[in-house]
């Protein structure tokens, strides 16, 4: 093999490689897209998927273009395109299977994460409610403490004024 063929093959790998990636995503934004979108906004959330999925942009549009009509390319049709399928080839029954044993692995992850954070969730509400009790028992105890001084000082004060009466009592019966 000459180098030439060598090089076109690498290069229609990676081509391949990065069209099929970005079908996958082309085909997972049409059937997230909200009614009343067209295949620009389409485009637009594939380019997005791609980008947040392999850290790059996508820069074979014109491949994708050309590649997407062919049969291997062909998957459901889209109702913005008349005659024209998603670009995400058809899958054998072994990779669909092990697609939906992952999807149910994954289903499962996330309800034992959605769990473990409602148990978090759950444990950091009891936490407040026992430190907001806290604070309202520390406040109350603030304001009995203060009512308690307050009735101390009222009767010291009355103490000091019968004991001021009786001095006064005493010097006018002293005085007599």
């Amino acid at each position: 093999m000459t180098r030439g063929v060598v090089a076109r093959k690498k290069r229609w790998y990676k081509i391949n490689k990065v069209v099929a990636q970005f079908a996958g995503c082309y085909d997972q934004a049409s059937r997230n897209i909200r009614s009343g979108s067209n295949v620009d906004d389409i485009k637009e959330l594939a380019y997005n998927l791609y980008s947040t999925n392999y850290g790059q942009k996508f820069t074979f549009e014109r491949h994708w273009n050309m590649l997407r009509l062919e049969q291997k390319w062909r998957k459901t049709s889209l109702t913005d395109e008349p005659g024209v399928d998603s670009p995400v080839p058809p899958q054998g029954s072994k990779k669909s299977k092990q697609k939906g044993k992952e999807k149910a692995q994954m289903s499962e992850d996330f309800s034992e994460r959605k769990s473990s954070i409602v148990k978090k969730l759950s444990l950091m509400e009891d936490i407040k409610n026992v430190i907001e009790k806290e604070l309202m028992d520390r406040e109350k105890e603030r304001e009995e403490e203060k009512e308690h001084r307050a009735k101390i000082m009222a009767i010291k004060k009355k103490e000091l004024q019968i004991q001021a009466a009786i001095k006064n009592k005493n010097y006018k019966f002293k005085q007599q």
